[in-house]
């Protein structure tokens, strides 16, 4: 598994880090191909197109 991480802004203009995690290619790992997102806290992302937004939608970001 892999990572990057890359800064966002919320509606407030406060910044915060978005985790990105992508499983190798060649690891032989089985499940979700695609990339999973969190903040730095832990909380799940879902992505659409250049904004996040957590499950409960609390909290809308925008890259």
């Amino acid at each position: 598994m892999s990572f990057r991480q890359f800064p966002a802004t919320d509606s407030l203009g406060e910044s915060h880090v978005i985790l990105e995690f992508k499983a190798e290619q060649d690891s032989g790992e089985r499940g979700d191909k695609e990339p999973r997102y969190e903040l730095d806290d832990g909380r799940r992302l879902l992505r659409s197109g250049r904004e996040f937004v957590t499950a409960g939608g609390e909290l809308r970001l925008t890259i």
